[in-house]
């Protein structure tokens, strides 16, 4: 169950989400395993301004967001967390929100785990498909090792990412060896049209 558990915090405003399916999802963009999730693994949120929309089933975070748990940070400079229609975003007695449809980070899109850096301008997490899609000049690097393109869609069931080229330019990756450090692959691929060409980089 996901729930928003609020507290009060000097001059900003901090929330506690029990989403543990989100941590491991975002954990994942990052290839790392993900430890079994339990109930006391929670995603901190902090911002400076916090608006909630009960119509609009929609709470935002505006202003230096940092969203962490365990080694997972995402920085961003504005979150909004969209409710799937007939849930009430706001909490009840106990500090239980609705079922969330999807999670949007935008500008400055900062997401790091370990040694593994996600940027882009835009994050969107979809709950009904399980995936992750970066955009806003997307990249993903590991070390020396990086991965950019015009979007970068990843599907989390199947454990299968796409790298897509567009107007920005082409998919490109370059990947070291691990033991001599030096470039084994440089690759690009041409776009075609908007949405571009796919990089498949899953199985």
């Amino acid at each position: 169950m996901n729930t928003l558990v609020y507290k009060k915090w000097p001059g900003r405003i901090y929330l506690v989400v029990r989403l543990a399916m989100v941590a491991v999802l975002f954990s994942w963009l990052f290839k790392a395993e993900a430890a079994p999730q339990t109930k006391d693994d929670v995603v901190r949120i902090v911002s400076d301004r916090l608006e909630a929309y009960e119509q609009q089933r929609q709470i935002i975070f505006i202003g230096n967001v940092v969203a962490k748990q365990g080694e997972l940070t995402i920085l961003g400079d504005r979150m909004t967390i969209f409710y799937l229609e007939g849930e009430d975003p706001g909490p009840n007695d106990e500090g239980v929100a609705g079922k969330i449809d999807r999670i949007m980070v935008e500008g400055s899109v900062r997401i790091t785990q370990k040694n593994v850096v996600a940027t882009g301008e835009r994050a969107v997490y979809f709950s009904e498909e399980n995936k992750v899609v970066l955009t806003g000049e997307p990249k993903v690097r590991q070390d020396k090792n990086f991965i950019q393109g015009d979007k970068i869609t990843l599907f989390l069931d199947s454990e299968k990412s796409i790298v897509e080229g567009g107007p920005s330019g082409p998919v490109e990756a370059t990947i070291y060896r691990s033991a001599s450090g030096g470039p084994v692959d440089r690759a690009g691929v041409t776009g075609e049209g908007k949405s571009g060409r796919g990089s498949d980089t899953g199985g």
